[in-house]
């Protein structure tokens, strides 16, 4: 019986990645993958308590999971657990007062609004 050929994937060990600086203070990220071609992004990003990111829009929408503490989008606040998705074209200014590590999953990059 032939075994089937697997298509390549992707496999990272994100424990042995150096957190980066975003431009907002307290704010750090993790790049998992990115695609030249389109701009197809998975991150993880740290926020520390009582930091903010910047304004920003997102063209082709933006999928996060909380993966630990809680994060302040909108009227709403996203603790561990929560899976979120915004549509195409959606804008926030995400802020953890408690502190929060998300896996983040851009299907393109963002526009950033400030600034």
């Amino acid at each position: 019986m032939d075994t089937p050929e697997v298509a390549p994937g992707v496999r990272v060990d994100a424990a042995a990645l150096p957190w980066r600086p975003s431009p907002y203070p307290g704010v750090q990220w993790k790049k998992l993958e990115f695609d030249p071609a389109d701009g197809r992004s998975a991150v993880l990003l740290r926020f520390e308590p009582g930091a903010a990111y910047g304004a920003h829009r997102h063209p082709a929408g933006e999928t996060y999971y909380v993966l630990e503490g809680s994060l302040e989008d909108g009227a709403q606040t996203w603790g561990a657990g929560s899976y979120v998705r915004h549509a195409p074209g959606s804008a926030h200014r995400p802020a953890s007062r408690a502190g929060c590590l998300l896996l983040v999953l851009l299907p393109a990059p963002i526009e950033m609004l400030d600034g």
